[in-house]
C-alpha cells in the first residue's frame, strides 16, 4: 500500500502540460500565446503559466504585458494598412477624374481604352474605398 501512495504522489508532483502555454512568432514577427502546441515546423517556447495566487509581491503579469504589446503592434499595422489603402484609392480617383483617356490591360497582352461606363464605375468604387479607408474608424461604427 505504501508503494502505491508513493507512485500516486509522484504523478501529482510532475509537471503537466496544463501548467504551460506556448509562445511563438508568426511569419510577420507577431508573438502569440496559445494553449495548444503550434503546428509542426513552427518554433515555439513552452512558458509556465502564471500562478493564480494573488500576492502583493508578485510583479505585473508578463504574459499580459506581452499580449498588450502584441495587440498594439497589430493595431499599428492595421492603421498603416488603412493609410496605405487610403493613399492608393485617392491617387486612383485623381487619375480617373483628371485623365481624359485611360488605357488598361485587355487580358491578352495588349491594352485597350476604358469606356466611359467603366470609368464611372471605377470612380464610384474609388469613392467607396476612400470612404472606407480614409475616415477615422471609431468603436461606435
Amino acid at each position: 500500500m505504501s508503494i502505491f501512495l508513493v507512485l500516486t504522489s509522484g504523478f501529482a508532483l510532475s509537471d503537466s502540460d496544463d501548467q504551460y502555454i506556448y509562445k511563438w512568432k508568426d511569419s510577420e514577427g507577431m508573438v502569440h500565446y496559445t494553449e495548444r502546441r503550434p503546428e509542426p515546423g513552427i518554433e515555439y517556447e513552452k512558458v509556465r503559466r502564471p500562478s493564480n495566487k494573488a500576492s502583493s509581491s508578485v510583479p505585473v503579469n508578463k504574459v499580459e504585458e506581452k499580449i498588450e504589446e502584441s495587440t498594439d503592434k497589430k493595431d499599428d499595422r492595421y492603421t498603416a494598412w488603412r493609410k496605405e489603402n487610403c493613399r492608393i484609392a485617392t491617387e486612383n480617383l485623381d487619375v480617373l477624374q483628371n485623365a481624359s483617356r485611360i488605357a488598361q490591360d485587355d487580358g491578352q497582352g495588349g491594352t485597350r481604352l476604358m469606356t466611359d461606363e467603366e470609368k464611372a464605375a471605377q470612380i464610384k468604387q474609388m469613392q467607396e474605398q476612400i470612404q472606407k479607408f480614409c475616415t477615422k474608424k471609431t468603436d461606435e461604427q
